[in-house]
């Protein structure tokens, strides 16, 4: 009997025993799971951090200091821009006859449009789908003249079939004389930006002044409104087709020196600073959007809006723009580094005046970009004169 209280006794001694190292274990398993947790939720906080501070690092900030990373002569500081780039063979560039050279179909067009810009309104004639036409218009819902629906007598130019009138009214006047009195039946679309005007039904008294002719393609023409080009139809003809060849040709030996170069690296002080200047056109241009929007009454939306892009989209977008803004500036220094040509501040200004027509819109861009800026101008154009002296058509 004694021995065997003894043994229950022991029995328990070992079940406390065997609960206590139990519940040791469990303790020691909860402790390790609470310190895995928080060293991951630590880590969580430090990643979140960390990722904070790497998109504060790499949000580009925009900066209207255009000239920051450019000497007064337009050459970027402390660069030698031929360590930044291999340049192609531009002093042998072949450019294609079809490049410089009009087609009969686009010579046809550009003396068609010099002859529509110079058109002159007849005050006889039946509109037709592509007239451009003079009107005046008062416009009535209900028999109630309503806001923005009146020409106010002034005379309004319509081009017949361009849409800028409500659907509807444009072919309304098709068939019409000049002279006439038209009512036009419309109905405002649901979705149109006047809410008072949206969805309803709408009526304008339309009256057609004229409808604007081509002058006589002739020599009298010429004489008139291009002196410049010649006194004959024939000499006018030649001096476009010259025109056009000599653009053409500046435009191809341009964009091949640039597109056949190759850039090793970018200067990362200026490549910094072009993105920032990037982003800051972008931000000014919002800006001047914004205020004519406001003009208007209107909203012009967020700068997000505008963009029409995610921020990291943009941010890409910006490094590509800026990498090739600054591509463009490499290329051009080294060439003429490469022809051992130097620039001074006042060569560089004297050139960019004389593309600028003068100095009064020279000192304005001045005034916004700064002198560097403006410089690069001057670079350009000897650089490119360098590679056109000895381009060859063929």
């Amino acid at each position: 009997m004694e021995e065997s209280t003894v043994s229950k006794s022991k029995q328990k001694r070992e079940e406390r025993a065997a609960s206590v190292a139990r519940k040791k274990r469990e303790n020691l398993i909860w402790k390790i799971v609470g310190i895995v947790v928080a060293v991951a939720l630590i880590g969580l906080v430090v990643f979140g951090i960390v990722r904070v501070i790497i998109k504060e690092a790499n949000t580009i900030a925009p900066s209207s200091d255009y000239s920051a990373q450019l000497d007064d002569n337009g050459f970027i500081k402390g660069v030698r821009a031929l360590d930044y780039v291999t340049l192609c063979d531009y002093k042998n560039i072949v450019v294609p006859e079809s490049e410089v050279t009009y087609t009969d179909e686009e010579f046809q067009n550009v003396i068609k449009q010099n002859l529509e810009n110079h058109q002159v309104m007849s005050e006889e004639g039946t509109v037709k789908d592509g007239d451009k036409v003079n009107i005046d218009y008062v416009g009535t819902i209900d028999g109630v003249e309503f806001e923005g629906g009146n020409s106010g007598g002034n005379g309004y130019d319509l081009t017949i079939g361009s849409g800028q009138f409500i659907e509807g009214f444009e072919s309304q006047l098709i068939g019409h004389s000049v002279g006439e009195d038209v009512t036009v039946n419309v109905t405002f679309p649901e979705d149109y930006g006047q809410a008072d005007l949206a969805g309803k039904p709408a009526q304008f008294a339309v009256s057609i002044h004229g409808i604007y002719v081509d002058p006589e393609y002739n020599d009298d023409f010429v004489k008139e409104y291009y002196p410049e080009m010649g006194s004959t139809v024939a000499e006018y003809e030649q001096a476009l087709r010259d025109e056009h060849r000599e653009s053409s040709l500046h435009d191809y030996v341009e964009t091949h020196v640039v597109d056949d170069s190759t850039i090793i690296k970018y200067p990362k002080k200026y490549y910094k600073q072009t993105q920032a200047t990037t982003k800051y056109a972008d931000v000014e241009s919002y800006q001047n959007m914004t205020q004519m929007y406001q003009q208007y009454g209107m909203d012009a939306g967020t700068f997000e809006d505008y963009i029409g892009k995610t921020d990291e989209e943009y941010d890409a977008d910006i490094i590509d723009r800026a990498q090739k803004f600054v591509k463009n500036d490499l290329v051009y220094q080294a060439i003429l580094e490469n022809e051992g040509i130097t620039l001074t501040a006042d060569e560089a200004e004297s050139i960019v005046k004389e593309i600028y027509g003068g100095d009064d819109y020279y000192n304005s861009s001045v005034e916004s970009h700064g002198k560097g800026y403006v410089a690069r101008e001057a670079i350009k154009k000897k650089a490119v004169d360098i590679a056109l002296e000895h381009a060859t058509v063929k």
